[in-house]
């Protein structure tokens, strides 16, 4: 099975080795979890190993994700050389559409050879719908259209909640080719950022919450430590 090393430490040994090629991953968590961080390193690590990817974000500008991430990973010195390469690449649509993503995506792929993309976040397109069964729709023919694509996708999802307890199932979870769950767990007087890889569909893989930490040099995830 081909597989696409997200580069994240500790990530990839959870998952076998990487996220299957060409799969579509929900990164689901309620705010304050990362989910930023993750898309971004994700696309980074892609970048450092010669895989361009872009970042098709729906709320913050190009300058402000920028911006945001060199402050989140001081340690990422050669950002500005992989955007300035097109090797990362961030767009900003004008419109909360699925089908227009999709065609950027596909346009970013014939032109640059694109081989990831994150999409931050499903989320702000869903509260833009007015009826629910038009967005379960829209997923259903997006999903589709990216399956057609050679690119593997990770989408963020705005959870209810950020404790695992309260976590509720929509239809991205079932309809997603994974799902990585982040938490923001109390812990007495602090909070602990965990995760668990929920699904992944074609291949085995962890199954146990554990912690992690967003560091200047990237995300490190605990493999094998418990949260206490």
């Amino acid at each position: 099975m081909d597989r696409v090393k997200t580069g994240i430490s500790g990530l990839d040994e959870m998952l076998g080795g990487g996220i299957p090629a060409r799969r579509h991953v929900a990164l689901s968590g309620g705010p304050g979890c990362g989910k930023t961080s993750f898309g971004f390193e994700f696309i980074y690590r892609g970048a450092q190993a010669g895989e361009n990817g872009v970042y098709i974000s729906l709320e913050e500008t190009e300058e402000d994700i920028i911006s945001n991430m060199k402050n989140t990973f001081p340690m990422f010195a050669d950002v500005d050389a992989l955007i300035k390469a097109k090797s990362i690449k961030i767009i900003k649509p004008d419109k909360l559409d699925m089908e227009g993503i999709a065609e950027t995506i596909e346009d970013e792929i014939t032109k640059h050879e694109v081989r990831r993309a994150v999409i931050d976040s499903a989320t702000m397109i869903r509260l833009s719908m007015a009826k629910e069964i038009e967005y379960r729709q829209t997923l259903f023919e997006f999903l589709s259209l990216l399956r057609n694509l050679d690119c593997t996708t990770i989408t963020t999802l705005e959870a209810t909640s950020p404790q695992r307890e309260s976590v509720t199932f929509d239809i991205e979870h079932f309809v997603m080719d994974g799902i990585i769950n982040l938490y923001n767990l109390d812990r007495g007087d602090k909070r602990i950022r965990a995760l668990e890889i929920f699904k992944m569909r074609g291949t085995d893989h962890s199954r146990e919450l554990v912690p992690f930490k967003v560091l200047p040099n990237g995300i490190k995830v605990y493999v094998g430590e418990k949260v206490f």
